[in-house]
């Protein structure tokens, strides 16, 4: 039987697969099911949520997309990874502006300042 981390990783792994095979709806229905978790670590919280706004850009839902993306827009990381789904998220909604302040916090966390 497996583990709900397991299970979830196992959706997200479907979740990269379906989107980068361009089957934008199949994204976004996995996306539903990874929701139902309810409280996700943040990492995953924040790809799933990225992949499926890009899908929904995909698809022309952008005003979806950007409300998907406003849910997380605002929460603060400690590594870049997650940054960098959010930026390649709002690279897709054509969101310059956005993007140019996310890779501005991917810079200040290598910044030792």
């Amino acid at each position: 039987m497996m583990t709900e981390s397991e299970r979830l990783d196992g959706l997200l792994k479907q979740m990269r697969t379906a989107f980068d095979e361009r089957r934008w709806e199949e994204t976004v229905q996995l996306f539903d099911e990874v929701r139902s978790f309810g409280k996700l670590p943040r990492n995953a919280r924040v790809e799933a949520t990225c992949l499926a706004a890009r899908a929904m850009v995909g698809m022309q839902n952008r005003p979806g997309a950007r409300k998907l993306l406003s849910g997380i827009a605002a929460i603060e990381h400690t590594k870049a990874a997650p940054y960098a789904h959010l930026a390649q998220a709002y690279m897709d909604l054509k969101n310059y502006r956005e993007v140019a302040r996310i890779c501005q916090q991917i810079i200040s966390l290598d910044d030792p300042a």
